[in-house]
């Protein structure tokens, strides 16, 4: 293989520090696009006419195509590109995949006939499950270190139970069991993890990449600036508008904070802001894109999978945590603009929003497609994907420059496969992890033990839980910190009578935040880089702005119409008043509401939105709230009014 040293690009959440890529010239380029272009095919193909035979056979294609492109495109060693044994290894591990997913797909039915007793499995049928977990295993060493050494403890966990201490101890797998249930059957491998991403995920994020080509991106932003762009901040404000409506079509931060960063932070730090404080803008609202439906992160996508409802209803339940998250962004950037004297663009500069939408408004018709298909008319995640998709290719028609042409299809068909390499990896690799929890009983002791150490206060656990969260995402992608706190924590959660739905996006919800979060903080790494700020007190600087919305997992949990739950006017209520409480406590955090905030009036604020917000003090502590966010406001105005009154008396 001739190979070039290339650093990987941030622009899919799940993709590690270390990973590196060939950049693949000649036939082995050829190969790759016709194997990644039959991948796609393949799996919108499967979108329209459902699974392939069965489950298992299904996901063994889609695993086999997979690990065969990332086996081709990652190399052995990042220190060790242009090493022909590296090379010749990789050609080992291509063609030990293609014979294990081949052996799996064309004989699994008789496969399947001698499960029944595992005594009379083959020693063939033993290699190609054992073969099939070291390939799975070296795939994920290249991607994610962390997740492979967790899946190494994993199955030496199952091995070896009896031999571990206490509580942790169990009765043990034996080795031609566990390669049955890790390699054939839907508890391990072929488990959850595959089952998201050789279905659902992969129809999005190929929508991402379709939707992406017909210049959305661009509508996204000029929209954003004629909105709010005269007003103080406006730049940041547009940011945060743009990055809200990107994370509608990609549920990733990194691939926001990457497309959206390279034109918002320029434009940001022209208008004023220092480089740092742009970076952490654009961190904190691209970090909001796995929040924000109909295309959330692929952790919401496993969590449609372990909760075991549809995924629409996982993105309405996620709808108004969304829109809390990106009010609390946007008072932070209001606060910030004003406090710093950072002025809004001339009007006479920025595009027109008539002319925007009437030029590029029908954009957004695959978006709406979606939102109706998913969310009203009740069609599976995968049909709605697909129609999005075919959507997409009819909205260039109304354009007047370039269509979308049959080559535009194969080159998104082509882009929507590397997208999704690393991730369908890391998805194979949390099938292990699941099943040694599962299988052995640990989740149900671990949420004993979470119980015990919280004694029994709910407060307490979600506490641990969040602590917990934000410890895992250090080094480790969002899905994988979602799903260790989900097998572990949420099950500790709903014992103590919070509903499945409201424990799990607690966790979905932290796992994101904790990339923003130093010392290890993806996305604000990448908005740094971008600014050429310094990356950890980007970080500092978001995770800043972001306190004001630490606070929102904790109020679903109580109130369960956040998530959706209960009557319209229930749920409008609650929406309110905890956006009002929200805006109160980004004030405080700021120091700037009306004017400038002295450090009693910043207490007393922050002290109102939390009573507020408050979902366990009934009305008369959302009452008090009000009242002494209605005295801060009163003062203010007050003050602002003595300061002119002042001012005037100088000038005369």
């Amino acid at each position: 293989m001739k190979v070039v040293e290339k650093k990987k690009e941030k622009n899919i959440d799940l993709k590690s520090e270390e990973s590196i890529k060939r950049q693949l010239e000649g036939n082995f380029k050829k190969v790759v696009t016709v194997l990644a272009i039959s991948l796609s095919l393949f799996q919108l193909y499967t979108a329209v006419f459902g699974i392939y035979k069965t489950a298992i056979i299904h996901r063994a294609v889609h695993l086999t195509f997979i690990l065969v492109l990332f086996f081709i495109i990652y190399p052995l060693s990042k220190k060790n590109l242009k090493d022909k044994i590296g090379d010749m290894i990789d050609y080992l591990l291509v063609g030990a995949t293609l014979f294990c997913g081949g052996y799996i797909v064309f004989f699994y039915e008789a496969v399947a006939d001698r499960l029944m007793n595992l005594e009379d499995l083959t020693k063939l049928d033993n290699f190609v499950g054992v073969i099939v977990v070291l390939l799975v295993l070296e795939a994920n060493r290249r991607s994610n270190r962390t997740l492979f050494f967790l899946m190494l403890i994993a199955l030496m966990y199952m091995l070896f139970g009896p031999y571990f201490p206490g509580l942790f101890a169990h009765p043990g797998i034996s080795l031609e069991r566990l390669i049955y249930l890790v390699s054939y059957s839907l508890e391990g491998i072929f488990g959850t993890g595959l089952s998201v991403s050789s279905t659902y995920l992969y129809i999005f994020i190929l929508f991402g990449v379709f939707l992406g080509k017909t210049g959305v991106i661009d509508f996204f932003i000029n929209m954003a600036i004629s909105l709010v762009g005269r007003y103080s901040g406006g730049t940041a404000k547009a940011c945060v508008i743009s990055s809200s409506l990107m994370g509608t079509m990609t549920g990733s931060s990194l691939s926001s904070a990457a497309a959206l960063g390279s034109f918002t932070i320029p434009m940001m730090k022209k208008e004023g802001f220092k480089s740092h404080v742009a970076a952490a803008i654009e961190a904190l609202s691209a970090c909001g894109g796995q929040l924000m439906p109909p295309v959330m992160g692929a952790a919401a996508f496993i969590m449609a999978e372990i909760i075991g409802v549809q995924y629409g209803k996982i993105a309405l339940a996620g709808l108004i945590p969304a829109i809390i998250y990106y009010i609390n962004v946007f008072s932070i950037v209001h606060f910030e603009s004003v406090s710093s004297g950072i002025k809004g663009v001339n009007k006479n500069e920025l595009p027109k929003l008539k002319d925007v939408v009437l030029s590029s408004g029908y954009l957004l018709l695959p978006l709406l497609v979606l939102v109706y298909t998913l969310m009203i008319a009740g069609y599976s995640a995968t049909k709605s994907g697909f129609i999005a998709i075919i959507c997409c290719i009819i909205v260039t028609y109304f354009r007047k420059e370039k269509h979308f042409s049959w080559k535009d299809f194969l080159q998104a068909c082509e882009e929507g496969a590397y997208f999704v390499v690393e991730i369908a990896v890391l998805c194979a690799g949390i099938g292990i992890i699941i099943s040694s929890v599962t299988l052995t009983g640990l989740g149900l002791r671990f949420s004993d033990i979470a119980i015990t150490l919280a004694g029994g206060n709910l407060v307490l656990l979600l506490f641990i839980s969040m602590i917990v969260s934000l410890i895992l995402g250090m080094g480790m992608p969002t899905p994988i910190v979602y799903l260790l706190t989900a097998i572990f924590i949420a099950p500790a959660m709903i014992s103590l009578g919070v509903s499945a739905l409201a424990a799990h996006f607690f966790c979905f919800y932290y796992a994101i935040l904790s990339g923003l979060t130093p010392p290890v903080c993806m996305v604000a790494i990448t908005t740094a880089a971008i600014a050429k700020a310094d990356w950890f007190k980007t970080g500092l600087t978001a995770t800043r702005f972001a306190l004001a919305v630490f606070v929102a997992p904790y109020i679903w949990i109580f109130n369960p119409q956040i998530l959706m739950i209960g009557s319209w006017y229930e749920i409008l209520l609650v929406f309110v008043l905890v956006s009002i409480g929200v805006t109160a406590i980004a004030s405080s955090m700021q120091g700037w509401l009306i004017n400038k905030q002295s450090w009693l009036e910043r207490i007393i604020l922050f002290i109102s939105g939390i009573l507020i917000v408050n979902p366990r003090g009934g009305w008369l502590m959302v009452i008090s709230g009000l009242f002494l966010l209605f005295i801060v406001v009163i003062y203010q105005l007050m003050s602002v009014k003595k300061l002119k009154m002042n001012v005037k008396k100088g000038e005369e």
